[in-house]
This record gives structure tokens, C-alpha cells and sequence, in this order.
């Protein structure tokens, strides 16, 4: 398979998609004393954007560990709301899941408070798991990841994972990541570099923010950032910019096309606004829409997603 091009449709009613990450409770301050309490996390965020944009054209399966405690199948029963699988999420016994924080300033921006140091999800791809896991990699057409689910991994669980995107990859797969970043998942960003770097040889799509990839890498533009991602030889790359909209380069189109925001947005919580972009990005890949008319399909269904509160639309269209 092409890098960069989504995985032929003629032979097969769906195209199966392998999220790897991590689900938590989420817990939402509405600045009165109270929370409001659900579910999230950035790559189970983006496999229910991608399941919701791609009904009946994708397989959409999370591939993580939970625990067996009420909050973890409750987090389950959403994920099948969303039309997001868990056949691949074994259930750690005595296990629980992790929990986040957020609130909100008045410009609807937000801020995590993280507390996931028992999260089951940490132990996957660890000495314990079956070889099934991996090949709940290896077995799919496309694969999500992102740099929080790099920093949840124990370094060996970490190269236990690239292995299967290796393998992944040389079966035709495609591999899409993001790197997001949050500073406290990681003891330092010369780890956080690191591991980003050592993964990105086996990434077809990268779906970056270029704040995060500054705090990171230190890129002091767009423009930086897509050629650092090209010189690890990542063919289609789409930098998330904000209000100023993402820019998009691939193989078959020109250097870099800027494709902007949708104008005049009432902005109630920007929660999740990259994780919609990247499964409605991924999802207009999927259908053979072109690299620019998938970031259209991204910066509409992020532009949604920020007039209300939370991280999840309703999973009906």
C-alpha cells in the first residue's frame, strides 16, 4: 500500500481501524462547586469522532486495558454507544481507570489536572499481555496513536508496540498519529522527544498540533514542523494550527496548502477540538477523499465540537 493513501474499499464492506490508547473518567468543572462526570481521553476522543463520521465504511475497534470495577464498564457500555469496539481491551482484574480534570477560563481554553498513576491502561503491552494484543495491531488497516498513549507505556511495552507497528506496516497497513502532548504524563520532554522520535519511522499520516510540537521539538513554524516530520519519512502530515486552521502536505499535492478555521466560531470549550479533526480527517480519508478535502471535513467537525461543553457530541450525527 501507497503510504499516505487510504486502504483500497472494492474488496471489503469496512475498513478496520485499530485506536490504541486510553479512556478515563473524565470530570468537568462547571465553576459552581459541581462537576459534571463522563468519559474521555484523546485517542478514544478521536475513534468515536471517527466512528460517528464513518458509520458502515469503518470498523472502529479500542484497543487499551480496563478494569472490572463499575466506572470501567460503564466507560464499556460508551464506548459501544459510539459504535467504538472493545473486543481488544481485555478487562485487568482488580483494576481501575484513570481520572482527569478540566476547567475552563473564560475563552473557553482548558486546563488538565491528570491522576491515572493506577490506570489499567498502563500495563498494556506489558509482560503480562497476550500476543493477541499485538496483533490487534498487526491485523487492522489503519492504526491511531498518539504521544499519550507513548507516555503510558513502560519503555518495554513501548518497543513491544513498535514492533507491531512494524509489523503492521509491511502487512500494508497505515499508521496515524498525533503528538499530543501533556507535559505530566512525562519525566521530562528530552523522554517525551525521544520516544517520539523512535516512533516516527513507522507513521504514514501525522495529524500534529504545532503548539505541542513546539513544546516538544521546539519548532518555530508550521513550515519547521512538516520538514522534520518529512525527514523521518512521513509521507502525508497535517499541522493543526488553531484558529489559524491546519496545513496540509502530501505526496501528491503542493509543498504545504493552508486549509483555515471556520470563521465566526461562539467558542464554549476547545476540549477535544483536535482529537474531532483528527477522526473526521481520518474518517474523509477512509471514504478516498483527498488530503484538503479531509482537513475541510476536520476543521467543520472541530468547529462543532467547540460550541459545547465537554469533550463528545452525542454519537448521532
Amino acid at each position: 500500500m501507497t503510504p499516505g493513501r487510504p486502504p483500497a474499499r472494492a474488496d471489503r464492506p469496512a475498513v478496520k481501524v485499530a485506536c490504541v490508547g486510553e479512556c478515563m473518567i473524565e470530570l468537568l468543572d462547571l465553576g459552581d462547586g459541581t462537576m459534571r462526570q463522563s468519559f474521555g481521553g484523546d485517542v478514544f476522543n478521536t475513534a468515536a469522532y471517527l466512528a460517528r463520521q464513518a458509520t458502515g465504511q469503518a470498523d472502529v475497534e479500542f484497543v487499551t486495558l480496563t478494569g472490572d470495577d463499575f466506572y470501567s464498564a460503564q466507560m464499556r457500555a460508551v464506548w459501544r454507544r459510539y459504535g467504538v469496539g472493545d473486543g481488544y481491551a481485555p478487562t485487568l482484574p482488580g483494576g481501575r481507570p484513570g481520572l482527569y480534570l478540566i476547567r475552563r477560563d473564560a475563552a473557553g481554553e482548558r486546563t488538565f489536572y491528570h491522576y491515572r498513576s493506577e490506570s489499567a491502561a498502563r500495563q498494556l503491552f506489558g509482560p503480562g499481555q497476550p500476543s493477541w494484543i499485538d496483533e490487534a495491531v498487526t491485523g487492522h488497516d489503519l492504526v491511531y496513536f498518539s504521544a499519550i498513549t507513548l507516555s503510558i507505556l513502560a519503555p518495554a511495552a513501548r518497543a513491544r508496540f513498535a514492533a507491531a507497528l512494524r509489523q503492521a506496516g509491511k502487512r500494508g497497513a497505515l499508521v496515524a498519529f498525533d503528538g499530543d502532548f501533556r507535559a505530566s504524563g512525562w519525566p521530562s520532554r528530552t523522554a517525551a522527544r525521544a520516544a517520539i522520535t523512535d516512533i516516527l519511522p513507522f507513521v504514514d499520516i501525522a495529524l500534529p498540533t504545532l503548539a505541542d510540537e513546539q513544546q516538544v521539538f521546539g519548532d518555530p513554524d508550521a513550515d519547521a514542523c512538516v520538514r522534520r516530520f518529512q525527514n523521518a519519512g512521513v509521507a502525508e502530515i497535517a499541522v493543526k494550527l488553531g484558529v489559524g486552521g491546519c496545513l496540509v502536505v502530501h505526496p501528491d499535492g503542493p509543498a504545504g496548502t493552508l486549509v483555515p478555521a471556520v470563521p465566526g466560531v461562539a467558542v464554549v470549550d476547545t476540549t477535544a477540538a483536535g482529537d474531532a479533526f483528527n477522526g473526521a480527517y481520518l474518517a474523509a480519508r477512509l471514504a478516498g477523499a483527498p488530503p484538503l478535502a479531509a482537513a475541510k471535513a476536520g476543521n467543520a467537525l472541530a468547529a462543532e465540537v467547540i460550541t459545547q461543553p465537554g469533550a463528545l457530541l452525542p454519537p448521532e450525527g
